[in-house]
């Protein structure tokens, strides 16, 4: 059957080939090898009379299409003679690099295909807010320095009236258990200063009030609230306010 080629610039023999078998449109484990060798040869030998530089691949794969076509022109044993699986198919070897190389063509035009939808979009930077940008605060608002500050005469006073004699051993209390005997408080005042929350018999039960505040703050339910710097703190109850 003649063939004929568009020289187009192929990226090596195996794609050669597969053109080769997909413009015949044959079965790629029943290759015609005799027809696909002589394809194969006339379009070395026109790229030859262009003047055109040939790798030396191309003729590689031309010697081994040529040795699969002598072994398949051989007289073959009598089928009642031999296993099946003592007779392989000379072209499987070339059959398993044309499944590999089409493989390969499957996933580079998947990568082109979305190199070319990414390229349709935008990437907008990364914008982050200036770091010396003042962001102002409602009238009375405690910022969580005061809150440390707080807590730090809290801690310090703490310190300085704690017992040493004797150690007694109590049971530790969650975040949440705190934060319901918190709001059990405020429910039943509305509010209550921050001092008054954090007088406590111990240092683990400072931090574990702390916490369960600024959990409540976090929630929106309550709300912290200070006239003038060093003035003490209070806490109300959101519904109460």
């Amino acid at each position: 059957m003649a063939l004929t080629l568009v020289l187009n610039d192929f990226s090596g023999p195996l794609d050669l080939l597969w053109h080769l078998i997909r413009t015949n449109e044959v079965d790629i484990y029943d290759i015609p090898i005799a027809e696909i060798t002589a394809q194969y040869l006339d379009y070395l030998h026109q790229m030859q009379d262009l003047a055109l530089d040939v790798a030396g691949d191309y003729f590689v794969m031309a010697a081994n299409l040529m040795v699969l076509k002598s072994r398949l022109l051989l007289p073959q044993p009598e089928p009642e003679t031999m296993a099946p699986d003592e007779a392989p198919d000379p072209r499987a070897d070339l059959v398993a690099q044309l499944l590999t190389y089409q493989v390969y063509q499957e996933a580079a035009k998947d990568l082109k295909a979305r190199e070319a939808k990414r390229a349709q979009a935008y990437a907008k930077p990364t914008t982050l807010p200036d770091a010396k940008m003042a962001v102002p605060l409602a009238p009375g608002s405690v910022k969580l320095v005061d809150l440390q500050a707080a807590m730090a005469r809290v801690m310090k006073a703490q310190q300085a009236t704690r017992q040493t004699i004797a150690h007694i051993e109590t049971e530790p209390v969650s975040v949440e258990k705190r934060i319901g005997e918190v709001l059990q408080t405020l429910q039943k005042g509305g509010q209550c200063l921050f001092a008054d929350l954090l007088s406590v018999q111990s240092v683990e039960q400072v931090v574990t009030t702390f916490l369960a505040l600024l959990e409540l703050m976090k929630n929106d339910q309550v709300i912290c609230e200070q006239e003038a710097p060093f003035d003490p703190i209070t806490v109300t109850l959101k519904e109460a306010a």
